[in-house]
């Protein structure tokens, strides 16, 4: 079993809390406390309170958490979130149709909007999160209302959108403007590193570098972009989390026993604002009930869709053996035809080898009466019945010979039929197979769409608990906030 230290440890998956010493985490699950200290190489050292000092290569390392004072580490409230999956909790002053320009710009940081996915201006309520939809491009408003359309630039504290219905809007920042949407980040979830530092910030990169100071990134955004030591709060090797699970985690400490929405409304709200919340946090269970139904009814009908295309895949794959089966049949027929003609031919080249011989008799048989003297009647007699008698045997070989070359006639009609039949059914196998092809690629698109509707079941179910454990929580404030003004 791992060795575990009271240290810099990831609570409910985000939050960094204080600890009196680094500790690192091997890929082996192995733990060990002590002081952290950087050097080259891609490698770090760890010395315990013994002196005992170990060295970790970068490739062994799992997860490092840095001893630190103060609160634990939250994602910051505000800042950008990049494609690669990055948020960077640092104020943006300017944005056009090529760079991000920070308040603080470094030339180790170049963003570009091809790289950004989403600004936000200020700390988000988690019933604005509602509107965070990364499939379109637009603006979140400070009501909660999302506008579509294509975000024009950021410039003296105002963003501009184009949209279809209103034309060219602007909005200042915070004050009407809490987010803008620019696209979905790329490959959040790819395995990597993720760095969390003392601003707020999580930085993402699929390879990390050691030095001396601390951490190199050198992947885009990132050009030989330096982290020291004390700006780190820790580092992992994980698959990024998603944004809008880490403003969860962000609301969640802010007041753990009281609901999201008061907790991003803030302990002082207005009741009005809390009643307010309330309904719409009622509203946003109905709809998501529907949801969740519609995503239960979308999974059932996945499900009901492969076991079809599965069992016509398997008729199509029976089908296949059976028409191959009757193809083998007749090309054994085919064959049979083929030997049996072969027979007939050479029957057939026989008894023709008989009829030229019965000529052959015939003509020595008239050339021997011939030579006989006419006064010779007694042995003419003879000969002329020899004659006749070379006659009949060539009449004879002369039917066989038509006998033989109708049978053979007969098996080459056959043959043709036969081929004919094979060719057809040959065609009939290419066509099932085919159509067994579509219905297997079928079957296996129905299978791959089967998991995302299961996925879409289970987080839409999770939302619904999730927003009616909200509502109850919400409902017994504003009835607690309720009886104490009565009183």
């Amino acid at each position: 079993m791992p060795r575990t230290f009271s240290a810099l440890l990831l609570v409910g998956g985000l939050a960094l809390v204080r600890a009196e010493a680094d500790v690192v985490t091997t890929v082996g699950s192995e733990s060990l406390r002590g002081t952290v200290t950087f050097g080259e190489g891609d490698a770090l050292e760890i010395a315990s309170e013994s002196g005992e000092k170990v060295q970790i290569a970068l490739a062994d390392l799992a997860s490092l958490d840095l001893a630190f004072d103060g609160p634990p580490w939250l994602i910051g409230g505000s800042g950008v979130l990049t494609a690669n999956g990055s948020f960077l909790s640092r104020p943006v002053i300017k944005m056009d149709g090529k760079v991000v320009i920070f308040g603080e710009q470094e030339d180790s940081l170049l963003l570009t909007r091809q790289n950004t996915a989403a600004l936000f201006f200020q700390p988000l309520r988690s019933r604005d999160a509602e509107a965070l939809r990364f499939n379109r491009e637009g603006i979140v408003l400070r009501g909660g209302d999302f506008m579509g359309g294509a975000v024009v630039g950021l410039e003296e504290g105002r963003v501009t959108v184009d949209s279809l219905l209103l034309g060219r809007k602007s909005f200042a920042v915070q004050a009407e403007a809490i987010a803008v949407i620019l696209r979905a980040p790329v490959a959040v979830e790819q395995k990597g590193w993720s760095l969390f530092l003392a601003d707020g910030s999580r930085l993402r990169s699929r390879e990390i570098a050691l030095t001396e100071s601390g951490v190199l990134l050198n992947e885009s955004p990132y050009r030989n972009h330096q982290i020291t030591k004390s700006e780190l709060r820790g580092i992992r090797r994980e698959g990024g989390q998603p944004i809008l699970d880490m403003f969860r985690e962000r609301w969640m400490s802010l007041e753990p026993e009281s609901p999201l929405a008061a907790a991003a409304l803030s302990e002082n709200a207005p009741m009005e604002e809390l009643v307010e919340a309330l309904a719409a946090i009622g509203e946003e269970q109905a709809k998501q009930e529907v949801a969740r139904n519609a995503a239960k009814a979308d999974w059932i009908r996945s499900q009901q869709i492969v076991s079809r295309l599965k069992a016509m895949a398997a008729r199509g794959a029976a089908n296949v053996g059976r028409m191959q089966g009757q193809v083998q049949d007749k090309v054994r027929r085919v064959e049979q035809d083929q030997k049996m003609a072969q027979q007939a031919a050479e029957d057939l080249e026989r008894k023709v080898e008989m009829v030229e011989k019965a000529k052959m008799r015939v003509e020595e048989m008239k050339q021997g009466l011939a030579s006989l003297p006419r006064e010779d009647a007694d042995r003419r007699r003879g000969w002329e019945q020899k004659v006749r008698d070379a006659e009949r045997q060539k009449q004879t070989a002369e039917r066989a010979v038509h006998q033989a070359r109708a049978i053979q006639r007969r098996h080459e009609t056959r043959i043709k039929s036969g081929q004919r039949l094979v060719d057809m059914a040959e065609a009939r196998v290419i066509k099932a197979r085919e159509q067994k092809e579509k219905e297997d690629l079928a079957h296996r698109n129905a299978e791959e769409g089967l998991g995302p509707a299961k996925q879409s079941y289970d987080r839409t179910s999770a939302d619904l608990r999730e927003i009616a454990e909200e509502y109850r929580r919400m409902e017994f404030l504003v009835q607690q906030r309720k009886n104490r003004e009565e009183k």
